[in-house]
């Protein structure tokens, strides 16, 4: 429709209209500019009489009858340059404010969504590191980029196993979160079931996983270890993660590279392999995701990540955070980190 466009005189009356406003509202000649509308008297801010004041023009938007309308009122001005009138033009916004309001009011319930799936996850992983006999030491780091991530770490305990892993969901937000959670919960399942090989551990959260009938484009990585807490024998198996393992021990660094698909329905049933070694005295193992800036295209960042981990005076604490600061000062993804350290 199109715009309604009226002239209103000083004294507040209407001098004229075009046709679309009579349609829209009606007319009569010399009536009160608030006629039309059903009011009794002037609006509580008449943009009219602001305007022949200030001679300025004034913007706003108003609801009249369950419509909504962007209202522009102007000066009509003399030679003189004195304002002798004001021109009112009214546009129906009405579908737009509705649309705008619903995507508000979905938005908010959308942080709000994200806000409860934060501080779940969040409580998640707060008691995740479990204290460890046999002098290990654990220490992890988890920065989400958005309110909520798709990693999540987790290190349990069990008789005299110590299941430790970190994962990756593909995406971010409330879904990837969700998907982290129940990877949790499913390694924690396969573990009450008593079994302790890392490979063993993905196939059975492979096949919970697909159970789910998820979207292709949906997946999980995951890299597990578990550590025989009497023999100090440990064992690991990798799904899909794209940053490798890296160990350090006496001034030497060994990456856990082993190819492996991720827990998805790309693939026929192809099994995870399982790799070994003695987890020695000041070996430090750090397991983290690709959040790490540049890791993958820049080798100065993985030199420098290796030089914060083979430090002479090593503090777990104070590696986290030095990594954070230098290397994911500029979140384009979730970092988590898992250090283990034998002392």
């Amino acid at each position: 429709m199109s715009d309604m466009v009226r002239v209103i005189g000083r004294d507040g009356r209407v001098l004229m209209t075009n046709s679309a406003f009579d349609e829209r509202f009606g007319y009569e000649e010399g009536m009160e500019c608030y006629t039309p509308f059903h009011q009794e008297t002037r609006c509580e801010r008449c943009l009219s009489h602001e305007v022949m004041l200030s001679g300025e023009t004034q913007r706003l938007t108003r609801k009249l009858s369950g419509r909504v309308y962007s209202v522009t009122v102007s000066p009509l001005k003399d030679e003189g340059e004195k304002t002798i009138a004001a021109v009112e033009v009214f546009r129906d916004i009405t579908l737009d404010y509705n649309i705008k309001q619903n995507l508000l009011m979905q938005n908010a319930k959308m942080q709000k969504d994200l806000q409860l799936a934060r501080k779940l996850q969040e409580a998640l992983v707060k008691g995740a590191l479990p204290k460890v006999g046999g002098d290990y030491e654990l220490t992890a780091g988890f920065f989400p980029c958005e309110a909520v991530g798709g990693d999540i770490y987790d290190c349990t305990v069990y008789d005299d196993k110590l299941v430790m892993y970190v994962a990756d969901v593909s995406g971010h937000g409330v879904m990837p979160a969700m998907l982290a959670v129940f990877f949790s919960r499913v390694v924690r399942a396969a573990c009450l079931t008593g079994n302790f090989l890392p490979s063993e551990i993905l196939s059975y959260a492979e096949k919970e996983y697909l159970d789910l009938n998820l979207s292709d484009s949906i997946y999980i990585t995951a890299f597990i270890t578990v550590i025989d807490l009497k023999t100090n024998r440990a064992a690991y198996s990798n799904a899909g993660f794209s940053v490798m393992p890296v160990i350090y021990h006496e001034g030497n660094f060994e990456e856990l590279y082993m190819p492996s698909h991720p827990l998805c329905d790309w693939f026929g049933e192809e099994e995870f392999q399982d790799g070994f070694f003695e987890f020695k005295k000041g070996m430090r193992m750090l397991i983290y995701t690709d959040g790490v800036d540049n890791i993958h295209s820049d080798p100065k960042v993985k030199d420098r990540l290796f030089e914060l981990l083979g430090k002479k005076e090593f503090s777990s604490r104070q590696f986290i955070s030095e990594v954070r600061e230098e290397l994911h000062s500029k979140p384009e993804d979730d970092l988590t980190m898992l250090l283990c350290v034998k002392q």
